[in-house]
């Protein structure tokens, strides 16, 4: 009876460990890149909104959707996007380091009607 009891015991502690280990070898995975969402124009069309402006340094892949009526690209970190049509996405994949770093839309008057900002970088 106790050998029967140990062996129950010990598939149940193999089999949830089994189970353990991927999940948060997943988690892992995604944790290396950091997501952000973009939206253009919306609430007005010469605005960014972020989905956080906070990342943690090193690889962050950014979304840029447009919902506004005018085309739009978002520039971080010496990198700028391809216009986005309204409508539309796309994505820029980017390297930050810690500390804050400016964004802006760089089609000619837009970033000054408004499109800018920074996002911190910790």
């Amino acid at each position: 009876m106790r050998s029967r009891r140990a062996a129950i015991l010990t598939a149940l502690s193999l089999s949830t460990f089994a189970v353990a280990v991927p999940a948060s070898a997943a988690v892992h995975a995604t944790a290396a890149t950091a997501g952000v969402t973009v939206t253009a124009g919306k609430p007005s069309e010469f605005r960014f909104t972020l989905s956080t402006h906070k990342v943690r340094h090193g690889t962050v892949k950014f979304t840029i959707k447009n919902k506004g009526a005018l085309a739009h690209d978002f520039s971080i970190a010496g990198h700028t996007s391809k216009k986005v049509q309204p409508g539309k996405s796309t994505t820029l994949t980017v390297t930050l380091k810690k500390g804050k770093a400016a964004y802006k839309c760089t089609v000619p008057g837009h970033a000054a009607a408004g499109m800018k900002g920074t996002i911190t970088v910790t």
